[in-house]
């Protein structure tokens, strides 16, 4: 409510005691802290309808102090010769100014507006949160500074950090530190070799325009990045930036707060390159002071986008992930004070649009690292890749079922692949095109086959592991293939799955079926018998001979040892009957060739001596 108190408090210096407020409520017409005294708000609401002069020291680690004199009403002044640190600001209907410096650790909510006269205005960012501003119909009138904390939960030391300034008049140089300072060079957007140049920026932007000029080795993605020309440079609002710094670095903002509609045209390259297929990824960024729930950015404040966003977890110095999130499947959709993210204009399209409203930021803290939002009702399995030696690194794949999808690309449901720096990535096959986030229409009673990519960083032991597997019936679970080892594991029953892999192993392996347990799809034994390897045992090389029946399509051939690692691949062409395999290299020892036939999976034992 109003506060309607008349009566003047005062806290005088020397007292032998001074209060705490802990919970409950408080009110005053007006507040005074002598020089010398202190008051402490641990909980509760200190309701004050005229003015606070803080000369001594207020300390608030919880609750809120509310202004809130009625339109019309005097507006009220707070402040004074010391810097008053409040865990919530309410600024009612009269507005209020600030007299003196002001930090608010949790909420600065505005139903009128807050003037600063040249006083330091700071929201804070730390391990206990982040600040954030409600403008419900009040704003800041003047400049504040806008704390953006790093989480060092994946990181704690350096590593690529995409941020977005909350304030409007913000520039490069805005991003330097205590202990760090923007490190520019513009020759590296014009380098044929752009990871050598010399000093390497530390700063960069993200245009996808460049992926049809720019002449460098860089692969298509990784030709958007550039580097700001100077420090003067201005942080575009609704715009992200990848920073190399440390998590223990505190970025401040400063400038005017961003509010109300932001309106931003985004474009995708039509110039028929050879990277046109990569064009289109915009480096976004949440612009407001406030947390942004991307799950209320509704289809037309994104016209001509697809629906999913990625954000960049830094796991390493030059290494990171992306959480994903589409159409309520994936990681958080919530984008925190200061975040950048990647979103893409859609295939076919030249130009997009992505308004960013008030509407969709948050009114109240949101604590946890993850939003789940109502309980889910569709079914939805995700699948994580993890390995040993990658540090944290791990990647997510997430297959569900929905009424409104397609078996297709959908840009409404999918969320496609954007390949980790960590060099773990895990996606399934869609026509061809990999993502990471894969919304199929609701199964009938066939089975339902999703062809999974997986791709590791170096030969080694990794392991798939069902973090959820929700809505599934009895006979619609989720199994995993292994076309290598030739098994079928109900994920169900048995939720990890270990294996061995070789970083240059790119042949089909891993399928998830939905439906009742399969068979494994075998060649008949007549068949398979008719299936020639000689000398068998064999030394240098080995020749496969295949009956006409087998040998009318191209056949994938995997050699696969004792501990089930692809030690060779080749796909052996149609219309010949005998194939030669080099066997140059490959260790002594008894080996399973399996081959992938338009009749099944043949598999032939073969001694390597």
């Amino acid at each position: 409510g109003v506060p309607t108190a008349t009566l003047d408090a005062l806290i005088p210096a020397g007292a032998p005691r001074y209060p705490v407020l802990p919970s409950g409520s408080v009110e005053a017409k007006t507040l005074t802290l002598a020089a010398g005294a202190s008051l402490t708000q641990t909980g509760g609401l200190l309701a004050l309808a005229g003015n606070f002069v803080n000369d001594g020291s207020f300390l608030a680690t919880g609750g809120a102090l509310r202004l809130g004199n009625l339109s019309g009403g005097p507006v009220q002044v707070v402040g004074g010769g010391s810097i008053s640190r409040y865990w919530e600001l309410q600024v009612g209907p009269a507005g209020a100014r600030l007299s003196g410096p002001a930090e608010v650790q949790r909420g600065l909510i505005l139903t009128g507006s807050l003037t600063t006269d040249g006083n330091a205005l700071t929201l804070l960012s730390s391990a206990a949160g982040t600040a954030y501003v409600v403008n419900d119909t009040g704003v800041v009138v003047g400049t504040a500074t806008v704390q953006r904390y790093i989480n060092p939960a994946l990181n704690a030391g350096l590593g690529y950090r995409h941020y977005s300034a909350p304030v409007s008049n913000a520039t490069v140089a805005d991003l330097a530190t205590a202990g760090f300072a923007p490190q520019l060079n513009s020759t590296y957007n014009s380098s044929a070799t752009p990871s050598l140049a010399t000093p390497f920026p530390t700063v960069f932007g993200y245009d996808q325009a460049r992926l049809a000029s720019a002449a460098n080795n860089l692969t298509a993605f990784d030709k958007g990045w550039f580097s700001p020309g100077a420090l003067t440079d201005a942080l575009a609002v609704g715009r992200g930036y990848t920073v190399h710094l440390g998590a223990t670095q505190l970025v401040d903002f400063v400038g005017a707060l961003n509010n109300g509609n932001l309106p931003m045209t985004v474009s995708r390259n039509t110039a028929p390159t050879a990277n046109a297929a990569d064009a289109g990824w915009q480096l976004l960024g949440n612009p407001y002071a406030a947390p942004l729930d991307y799950s209320l950015v509704a289809p037309a404040d994104r016209t001509n986008l697809d629906a999913a966003i990625y954000v960049y977890e830094s796991t390493a110095a030059y290494a990171g992930q992306y959480r994903v999130y589409v159409n309520g499947i994936g990681g958080n959709p919530v984008l925190p004070v200061g975040q950048g993210f990647f979103a893409r204009v859609s295939s076919g399209q030249t130009t997009g649009t992505l308004t960013f409203r008030n509407s969709q930021r948050l009114t109240t803290f949101d604590p946890t690292p993850f939003r789940r939002g109502t309980a889910e009702t569709r079914p939805v399995v995700q699948l994580r890749l993890s390995g040993t030696g990658t540090a944290q690194a791990t990647d997510d794949a997430y297959v569900y079922f929905d009424a409104t999808a397609t078996a297709g690309i959908d840009p409404q449901h999918d969320a496609r692949k954007l390949p980790n720096s960590t060099g773990l990535n895990l996606a399934s096959a869609v026509t061809g095109t990999e993502v990471a986030i894969n919304g199929l229409p609701l199964p009938g009673t066939a089975p339902v086959t999703v062809p999974l990519t997986v791709q590791v960083p170096a030969t080694g032991t990794y392991t798939l592991t069902v973090v959820q597997a929700l809505n599934f019936v009895p006979g619609a679970q989720p199994f995993l293939r292994d076309r290598h080892r030739n098994t079928l594991t109900d994920l169900s029953q048995r939720p990890t799955y270990t294996f061995t892999q070789n970083a240059t192993d790119a042949a089909p392996r891993f399928e998830l079926v939905f439906g009742p347990a399969q068979v494994l799809g075998t060649a008949s034994g007549a068949l398979a018998a008719q299936v020639g390897l000689f000398p068998n045992p064999a030394r240098t090389t080995v020749a496969v001979e295949l009956p006409a029946s087998l040998g009318r399509v191209a056949v994938a051939a995997n050699l696969v040892d004792a501990l089930g690692r692809t030690v060779l691949t080749q796909v052996l062409p149609a219309g010949r009957a005998t194939h030669t395999l080099p066997l140059a290299g490959i260790a002594t020892g008894v080996y399973s060739l399996r081959l992938q036939t338009n009749a099944g999976v043949v598999v032939k034992k073969l001694v390597v001596e």
